[in-house]
Parts: C-alpha cells; structure tokens; sequence
C-alpha cells in the first residue's frame, strides 16, 4: 500500500522525539510516543536477544537508571516506511547512539558507540500514531574506558 507523506512525516517526526527524549531524559514525553503494551526487543552483534520488554513501564525502568548521569546521542536516518493497513506501518531505520557514562564508585568513566537497524511496528490510534513494537538489530558495539580524568568524553577511541 502508498504510505501518504503525511502519514510518513508523522511517523518520522515522532521517532526524531523517540531520539531526542531518550538523550534529554524526558522520560513522561516518550511514554506519549509508545503504547503502552508496546514491545521492545534488543540484540547484539551475534543475533542473541540481550533484552525484552512486554510494556513502555517495563523498558524505561532499567533504562532510567542505566543513563541516570549519562550523555547520550541517539541518530537515524534512512527511513524505510511501508503501509501494510489502514492502521499500521512497518518502518526501518539506521540507527546510531553513542553513550558516556561517567566515573562511578572509583571505575572510570566508559563509552560505547553502535549501530544498526531498528525494526518497528507503528499503529493508529484514534488520530495519531504510536509505536507498538521495536526490534534493535545492532551490527557494530564498540565499548571502551575513558582516559582517567577524562569528563568530557573525548571518546571517540582515537585520543
């Protein structure tokens, strides 16, 4: 089925506010971008399930406390956007995110860069759309420790 340029920018500017709540930490704005049932699925490089969520409570859980501090930059591009019902797009995009966490309880600081493709389901819900289900296929994760006293996270593994 045609997706409509509407529907297609719709769905494009919510994933854009997925990225920029998860990096700014806005965690009551996400839950309005999911449903609250979605799923979450996340695998490693090797194709093995690293971590599954049956609800957006479920998912954010973990994921506050593990960014609590943390700086985060979380990109996609390449959108991939196909109509399969009146109510529902399967969407892919490349994706890439960089997390550094900092110094804690005497370890030093660490980062790691990623990327892959998300798979996702996106459904209507009245008038709007919502993200039903996600799927993080990551073929590249490189982690790495920070220089000691390194804060400001000159981590691209090259300094």
């Amino acid at each position: 089925m045609h997706i409509s340029f509407e529907i297609a920018e719709r769905i494009r500017l919510k994933k854009a506010q997925y990225c920029r709540f998860v990096d700014t930490k806005q965690w009551e704005s996400f839950k309005r971008l999911t449903l609250p049932h979605a799923k979450f699925i996340f695998y490693g490089v090797d194709g093995k399930v690293l971590h599954e969520f049956s609800s957006t409570e479920d998912l954010l859980g973990p994921t506050v406390r593990l960014l609590e501090g943390a700086r985060t930059s979380h990109r996609v591009c390449n959108s991939e956007l196909s109509l399969v019902s009146e109510r529902r797009v399967c969407a892919i995009w490349a994706m890439e995110d960089y997390l550094v966490f900092p110094a804690h309880n005497g370890n030093p600081g660490s980062a790691m860069r990623g990327y892959g493709h998300y798979y996702e389901t996106w459904e209507k819900h009245g008038d709007d759309w919502f993200l039903a289900k996600l799927e993080l296929h990551r073929q590249i994760l490189s982690s790495f420790v920070l220089p000691s006293g390194d804060t400001q996270a000159n981590a691209d593994g090259l300094s």
